[in-house]
């Protein structure tokens, strides 16, 4: 199990501050597997008491169990990444899984009966999978509207009512204002719906339905400060959601075309 599983399984017992904390370690793996408890302590504005407590949540003995684990995960990685290709194949057998583990059928029956349904990626990968999902639907005679950027979002989202299903496609959940946005729309009990990566999930603890997929940077340089991101797991995810509304919502209300 990756660690961002462990986070996942356990997200319901985590606080505000530990969802800080893990997003830190997340972002800084490779220092945080070999960090010293009162330091991380120090970089989190947390506690070393604090840090033990989010380890057993998380189904660890205590922190240096924790930073044990990270580090094995790191010289596993560091291992697979001799081989792009088979790390791509292992990211599609994780989301397939990812996406079996997923009761899909409450988030189509709202895509059916949804008054109006609305679209947002927010960067270039994420974009094109809003289009190819807004593209797929269609053929079902369901269109979708996509919004262009967090300006038309923020625009849009004053007219949403509980009738209405917005969807957010996001490689980082850490967005602010797309989670200060999704913050509003639940307290308007308006339904949306997250698709992130698997390791990304503060917007997904503020969304109604959630998807998850996994995906694995390619290291094309040594700068830290380039992101080399693929999509093609959130486009085999959006994929599958669509057949699964093929199979479950409109050939079951088409029957003539069964």
């Amino acid at each position: 199990m990756r660690f961002e599983e462990f986070i996942n399984t356990n997200t319901k017992q985590l606080t505000q501050t530990d969802r800080s904390i893990l997003h830190f370690i997340i972002e800084n793996k490779q220092k945080c597997s070999s960090i010293k408890a009162s330091k991380l302590a120090e970089l989190t504005y947390t506690s070393t008491a604090g840090l033990t407590r989010l380890s057993k949540r998380l189904g660890f003995s205590g922190f240096s169990e924790l930073r044990f684990f990270l580090a094995q995960e790191l010289a596993d990685t560091q291992h697979a990444k001799q081989d792009y290709s088979k790390l791509l194949a292992n990211d599609i057998q994780q989301t397939l899984k990812l996406i079996a583990q997923t009761d899909l059928y409450p988030i189509v029956k709202t895509i059916s009966t949804a008054q109006r349904i609305y679209v947002y990626g927010t960067d270039w990968g994420e974009q094109r999978a809003a289009e190819t999902l807004a593209r797929n639907f269609l053929g079902c005679n369901l269109p979708f509207n996509i919004i262009p950027s967090i300006t038309e979002l923020n625009w849009t989202i004053q007219f949403l009512n509980i009738n209405d299903l917005l969807i957010l496609i996001s490689f980082s959940g850490e967005n602010v204002e797309l989670n200060h946005i999704s913050n509003q729309l639940k307290l308007k009990n308006i339904p949306t719906l997250s698709i992130t990566p698997l390791s990304r999930n503060s917007l997904s603890t503020k969304t109604t339905y959630n998807l998850y997929y996994q995906t694995t940077e390619v290291e094309l340089s040594n700068n830290p400060n380039l992101e080399y991101n693929y999509f093609a797991a959130l486009e085999l995810t959006v994929d599958a959601l669509f057949r699964y509304y093929v199979d479950n919502i409109y050939l079951m209300n088409n029957t003539e075309l069964s």
